[in-house]
């Protein structure tokens, strides 16, 4: 009886249902984009992380005490997964690897008679965020006489840009979601508004034998649960499509080994259902103030 009679109310006002559909799938996808930005940023960063080697070339006479003293600090360091020491002649060869495509730099090195570089410390990190406590301790006063070079300015310059773009993304989503939530709740408090003003002599009839409040708001309660179950729906099916297309595109435009279809799948019950339940908590608050207020008065 009660579903029956929101049914009947999404139809008597089906263009404001409709509205109040749209606005919700409006309010809904924008935040899917966002929450999937973000996983794609970070597992880009974690790519990354993976595949970039901080790299501490250290000089050709280097104490070989604190040299150790470094070795030892870094590696207790839990933002540390993996250091390795590479010996003079691994740093040269592995350096003229790297620079194999720059020719002023491997000409340079075919003139050399002897080897000018020292020992060298790589570094892996347990996560892009520890980078900072790296720089920390090799930064330290009393390092500085044996270190030659830090090679990891490229490393923290992408960190730092990507860092900052999730930060202004994640502002940028905040301001959008609330303007977008508040569009949503006056969209759906005002179609509800309507059907109960439709409806209300029907209302006043129940009232006058004793309904109670819960029995009257039932019918309008659902009716919001359906505007937002309808446009999760709608968001589902449009975003898996989206996802779909989109996914091979990332992996080649980014280089990395992420499949944002399969990762959507596997974690489709936390992707989307929890967008499910904010569609139905933002329609059914929204309903409820419109009755709440139509009750009292």
């Amino acid at each position: 009886m009660i579903f029956k009679a929101a049914v009947q109310n999404f139809s008597r006002n089906f263009w404001l249902s409709v509205a109040s559909i749209a606005v919700i799938f409006l309010m809904i996808f924008p935040l899917g984009f966002f929450f999937t930005a973000n996983i794609v940023i970070n597992k880009w960063l974690e790519d990354l992380n993976q595949k970039m080697n901080i790299e501490i070339y250290l000089n050709q006479n280097a104490n070989r005490e604190s040299i150790n003293l470094l070795r030892t600090e870094l590696e207790n360091l839990k933002e540390v997964k993996e250091l390795n020491y590479v010996s003079e002649e691994k740093t040269l060869k592995q350096f003229a690897e790297k620079h194999q495509d720059n020719p002023i730099i491997k000409k340079s090195l075919e003139e050399l008679k002897e080897n000018p570089f020292g020992p060298s410390l790589q570094i892996k990190l347990s996560e892009p965020q520890g980078f900072p406590k790296i720089t920390e301790v090799v930064g330290k006063s009393e390092y500085q006489s044996i270190i030659y070079n830090k090679d990891f300015y490229d490393y923290e310059q992408i960190l730092k840009v990507f860092e900052n773009f999730k930060k202004k993304l994640s502002y940028f989503g905040l301001i959008v979601g609330l303007l977008l939530i508040f569009i949503a709740v006056y969209t759906i408090y005002t179609t509800i508004r309507i059907a109960i003003y439709s409806r209300a002599e029907e209302i006043k009839i129940m009232r006058l034998v004793g309904a109670k409040n819960s029995v009257i708001q039932g019918p309008f309660l659902i009716e919001g649960g359906l505007y937002g179950f309808l446009s999760w729906g709608l968001f589902f099916g449009l975003y898996s499509l989206l996802i779909k297309a989109l996914s091979p595109q990332l992996q080649k435009f980014f280089g990395f080994n992420f499949n944002l279809e399969t990762y959507t799948k596997t974690n489709s019950f936390f992707f989307f259902g929890s967008l499910l339940i904010f569609s139905l908590f933002i329609a059914m608050l929204s309903s409820w103030l419109a009755t709440k207020k139509y009750l009292k008065g």
